[in-house]
């Protein structure tokens, strides 16, 4: 692996001093040179041999937590409910409030509690 990281180190090189003579007028020998980091780096990735690793499985659908909510204001879904917090409703009904808190924004508003 140490082989290997040390070419890579060495196109990396290679590529750096191409970028600074892509700003001459003569680009004839800066072409010439990318073509050969290029086929260096092809022959780099041949000889390394190790497939790429497989992509990350799909992470399925998460059920929706109850007490979480996306943010009327911030539209992050960080809109917590408090449920330490509760006081009467203000409409008298004798239902009880949940104070509700984004976590991103700092909203807050009271909602009945279902």
């Amino acid at each position: 692996m140490t082989d290997i990281a040390s070419r890579l180190e060495s196109i990396r090189d290679g590529l750096t001093e191409l970028q600074a003579q892509l700003g001459d007028p003569d680009q004839a020998v800066a072409l010439d040179r990318l073509q050969t980091l290029i086929d260096e780096l092809d022959a780099v990735i041949a000889k390394a041999g190790t497939p790429m690793a497989p992509p990350a499985p799909k992470r399925g659908k998460r059920g929706k937590q109850p007490d979480v909510e996306k943010c009327p204001r911030c539209t992050i879904r960080s809109l917590n409910m408090l449920a330490g917090e509760a006081r009467p409703a203000e409409d008298g009904s004798g239902d009880k409030e949940v104070l509700w808190h984004c976590s991103s924004c700092g909203y807050e508003v009271w909602r009945v509690d279902d």
